[in-house]
């Protein structure tokens, strides 16, 4: 009895969770030099946690609506050396991520632009 309790009152949680899993793809032509062309994303609305590829972080904001998901996160450890901002915006219907990098070192902002969808792990080529 206690276990079914228990169970139900898990349930809700457990079925309604907030987080997405995609798998993004760079297919644009105009970016010949750029090394990033699949990158993971991990979206976890209720705790605002980004995974996008390595680099995990908790968004400062992050809105969710019925046409996209938004997030802006200062002070993200971009690489040993360097920090700086990161914000992104995902379209649920197009699919389309855009995520914005800005270094503080040099104040240079760098756009990447990927085609997402839903990611299962049986989808791997190999």
């Amino acid at each position: 009895m206690v276990r079914l309790l228990l169970f139900l009152l898990f349930l809700p949680k457990i079925s309604f969770s907030n987080e997405l899993n995609l798998i993004c793809t760079n297919n644009y032509i105009d970016v010949r030099s750029l090394d990033v062309k699949d990158v993971f994303l991990i979206i976890d609305t209720d705790k605002k946690k980004i995974d996008i590829g390595g680099l995990s972080f908790f968004a400062d904001t992050l809105k969710n609506t019925d046409s996209n998901i938004s997030w802006n996160a200062k002070d993200v450890p971009l690489y040993p050396d360097s920090n700086g901002d990161v914000s992104g915006i995902i379209g649920r219907y197009s699919g389309q991520l855009v995520l914005n990098f800005e270094k503080y070192d040099d104040g240079k902002i760098t756009s990447l632009t990927f085609n997402c969808k839903k990611f299962e792990v049986k989808q791997k080529k190999f």
